[in-house]
């Protein structure tokens, strides 16, 4: 301070060498997730064929609804990783976190129903065939999400690295596995409840280990 004869000189130096950089906006971020969500659904159904069982009324009731708490869930944890790279002063919302816990009910009912013996297909569970596809085929479309979410992040200046770690993963693994579940074709509860929520768990602890060390500044 003592170099600078007031305090307009200093502030002059500072800024001396700043340059503009294009703002960052919340619904760029929100844009760039969906956009790779949707890429992940042509590449999956590029990869694995689309199932007509969707638009002829064969997908049953609990495809659907896991489905539809998987939008959701991807939604608000998208929405949590678009908000990270903008830091602000405020609470911050729990709504992923909510639709996690509603996500969760899902593999305790289709393991309570897999064990009570009355599930539809209850050979499948943990020896389900079907079952590898499918972890592969949503752990695949999720790292598209994924990677767009950090290239979001690191547009901006996440402060929360772990939250947003944890988000990342969620979204990837919930809007990827909703991408992938428009090819497969089983619709059981026991498949949908277990097959097509593991990989959100999977996901979520892949994006808290890869993901600070890409985004943090």
């Amino acid at each position: 301070m003592d170099k600078y004869s007031n305090r307009d000189d200093l502030i002059a130096a500072l800024t001396e060498d700043v340059s503009p950089v294009k703002r960052v906006r919340s619904s760029d971020g929100v844009a760039l997730i969906a956009f790779a969500t949707i890429i992940a659904a042509v590449v999956s159904i590029a990869v694995y064929e689309w199932w007509d069982g969707l638009l002829t009324g064969e997908a049953s009731g609990y495809f659907l609804i896991t489905h539809g708490l998987l939008l959701l869930l991807g939604a608000a944890s998208g929405a949590g990783v678009v908000n990270g790279a903008m830091p602000r002063v405020g609470g911050q919302s729990s709504a992923a976190f909510w639709g996690a816990l509603m996500v969760g009910v899902l593999p305790i009912g289709a393991a309570l129903s897999l064990l009570s013996g009355h599930g539809n297909h209850a050979h499948e569970g943990l020896n389900d065939p079907v079952a590898l596809m499918c972890l592969t085929g949503s752990l695949s479309a999720a790292a598209i999400v994924m990677v767009a979410s950090i290239l979001w992040l690191r547009r901006g200046a996440p402060v929360s690295i772990e939250r947003s770690s944890w988000l990342t993963g969620i979204a990837a693994g919930a809007l990827g596995t909703l991408a992938y579940g428009i090819t497969c074709p089983l619709d059981t509860f026991s498949h949908v409840g277990l097959w097509h929520v593991a990989p959100v768990g999977i996901s979520a602890v892949i994006g808290r280990l890869v993901v600070p060390p890409l985004i943090r500044w």
